[in-house]
């Protein structure tokens, strides 16, 4: 019986085949199109496949509920941990949204429990193994997360379960449940896995989807997050404060060229500034004993020291990375014995991005590598591998095993800017990774709702977990499963935003404005406008008598609004007080509040929209 929750992975209705009749005679012969296009086949409301399937024979099946009642309970340890208890609950939790039946929890060895929950020490902290032993379901995983882990893998890849948003649960329900699990056990490569757009710092979305982010709070008892107790990146003034140490201790701080100081960043070599870093560091961690990692890195701006001792080591080792690991190394070393698991993590970035010809970052010290004017700045639409980014992190990973990533996927000038860059994604996380990356964060819309963030979201998570994943499936799997009957025509969209793309290559090779580009930029023609106006019409007609589809349909479609809005009427045409109308609408209900990054500019860009509105003509 399949069956769901909040209106999605409807039945196939007339309105949507026909919609798709008329979609396959839109769709010339010869059109190139990408990752996510590709993947739909034309038969857009065939019943929901999933993507996340495992791969190999079954295990014998294991009937756990029959007509509503249950046919044994969930086994736990003599004395569980906290995480195998909440794995419990969690499971039981779903099963019952499943099934209407409630399996008892019981530690011990309880007599005919159909599923055993239990930590194993060589699954590291997150890995997790299922297997089926004697008519009970194993349900094994590692020392933090890795219990929660096996039961998500379980729901998700074996029962179809999906948690594509807080508000989007798919729930295949039935009265009688038997799994016959694929026995396999998985350790993921990497310890940060972050997608980094607003909706997916929610911890629950975060731990149900198997990403671990600094900003998604998960507790320590559901298994925690890599948490970096407050000291996340641009740390030089929160170490150091200027208000505090600049007017007594100037030489703290960067020498200007004309031998004035500025505190704009630190004298990284000054051995005052190291013993005080060193004194902050160990603070923070005996305050937050649950941190895994701290930042040391220099504030947001490329100024660099030029006192004597700096310039001399940075022309010696020929990148200001060496002054940065000087103070970073000796942090490292002196927090290593009393947290000997604790990474200290320093920014590769802008002037900092070079590798030094003879300093190396010590072996608990992460480098944070950025993929800014090196590729995705100037480059969002240009896989890394083809980009200078692809000689650095080579470079790096040549001298250090502990990379991390910070990559860039959203227009940070423009949040909702419609921005077909999927295929970049997946390549960049496949890339990161076979390059040993041990981190991957895709910095997107951080501030409020943004452009396909939780299409995206939800994607990234999945490869970011397993990158061999099937993306093309995936994608699938969330416009049929989120949208259900209007994913025809979201489908369609993306097909013409990969058309777009295509059609535009030279521009969006080196788009003006780079990863900002504007709303005037040439690929956002009135063709793909009045295209894409057509396509959002026939969701909302497929998504009619469903309230919450149709929300879905009308956030989806705030990019084109947005665009519409910021280009005018003279571009818009007669209906734009409708456009600005149906955006502010929109716009308000999903609480948008970020246009652009930086502060919150909703209110008096959305007041510009209105004045732009043409006046009608006075009637004497």
């Amino acid at each position: 019986a399949r069956t769901t929750t909040s209106g999605t992975c409807g039945s196939t209705s007339r309105e949507s085949k026909r919609f798709r009749s008329g979609q396959l005679m839109r769709i010339q012969d010869g059109l190139w199109i990408g990752i996510v296009a590709s993947c739909f086949c034309w038969n857009a409301q065939a019943d929901w496949v999933n993507a996340l399937k495992p791969q190999g024979k079954p295990a014998g099946p294991v009937k756990v509920v029959k007509a509503g009642k249950p046919q044994g309970g969930i086994q736990l340890p003599d004395r569980p941990t906290p995480m195998e208890t909440n794995a419990a609950v969690e499971l039981q939790h779903w099963i019952k949204e499943l099934t209407g039946a409630t399996l008892d929890i019981k530690a011990g060895k309880a007599g005919g429990s159909r599923i055993a929950i239990r930590t194993d020490g060589s699954l590291g902290d997150e890995g997790y193994a299922i297997a089926v032993n004697r008519g009970q379901i194993i349900l094994s995983g590692g020392k933090t997360r890795g219990v929660l882990n096996a039961v998500y893998a379980l729901l998700e890849e074996d029962l179809g379960w999906r948690y594509y948003a807080n508000d989007s649960i798919r729930l295949p329900k039935t009265n009688t449940l038997v799994i016959a699990p694929v026995a396999r056990r998985y350790i993921p490569q990497l310890k940060i896995r972050d997608p980094f757009y607003a909706c997916a710092f929610d911890p629950m979305w975060s731990l149900r989807n198997r990403a671990n982010a600094p900003n998604a709070a998960v507790p320590e008892e559901k298994g925690g997050h890599m948490d970096y107790a407050g000291m996340f990146v641009h740390t030089a003034a929160q170490i150091v404060p200027p208000d505090k140490y600049f007017k007594e201790h100037p030489d703290y701080f960067a020498q200007a060229a004309d031998g004035t100081r500025t505190t704009a960043q630190l004298c990284a070599t000054h051995p005052d500034v190291v013993k005080i870093a060193i004194d902050y560091v160990r603070q923070v961690l005996r305050d937050n004993p649950h941190t895994e990692i701290v930042s040391v890195s220099k504030n947001d701006c490329q100024v660099s020291c030029l006192c004597p001792r700096c310039k001399k080591l940075r022309d010696e080792e020929g990148s200001d990375m060496a002054n940065q690991l000087f103070l970073v190394n000796q942090v490292a070393e002196a927090i290593e014995a009393e947290y000997p698991n604790v990474i200290i993590d320093t920014l590769a970035y802008l002037e900092t991005i070079q590798v030094p010809k003879t300093v190396r970052p010590r072996k608990n010290v992460a480098i944070r590598l950025c993929n800014d004017a090196v590729g995705a700045w100037s480059h969002p639409f240009t896989p890394a591998e083809q980009c200078d980014a692809a000689k650095l992190v080579g470079a790096w990973g040549a001298v250090h095993h502990r990379i991390y990533i910070w990559d860039y996927n959203v227009n940070f000038s423009h949040y909702l800017a419609p921005m077909p860059n999927l295929d970049v994604m997946v390549a960049n996380i496949r890339f990161w990774i076979k390059n040993h990356a041990e981190g991957v964060m895709l910095q997107g819309g951080y501030q409020g709702p943004a452009e396909r963030d939780q299409f995206k979201s939800w994607v990234a998570a999945k490869l970011l977990w397993n990158p061999a994943l099937d993306e093309r499936a995936l994608a699938r799997d969330f416009i049929q499963g989120h949208y259900g009957n209007a994913a025809p025509a979201l489908e369609e969209y993306e097909v013409l935003l990969e058309r777009m793309r295509a059609d535009h290559g030279s521009e969006t090779a080196s788009p003006p404005g780079g990863i900002r580009y504007p709303m005037d930029a040439p690929f956002f023609t009135k063709e793909f406008v009045a295209q894409a106006t057509e396509v959002f019409t026939r969701a909302r007609r497929l998504a009619q008598g469903d309230d919450e589809l149709m929300r879905r349909v009308e956030r989806a479609e705030l990019p084109l609004l947005y665009v519409q809005c910021v280009r005018g009427p003279e571009f818009v045409g007669d209906n734009y007080a409708q456009v600005v109308d149906r955006f502010e609408r929109i716009a308000r209900r999903e609480k948008v509040q970020f246009l652009q990054e930086g502060g919150p500019d909703f209110e008096p860009k959305l007041a510009g929209y209105k004045n732009r509105v043409p006046k009608p003509p006075i009637r004497h």
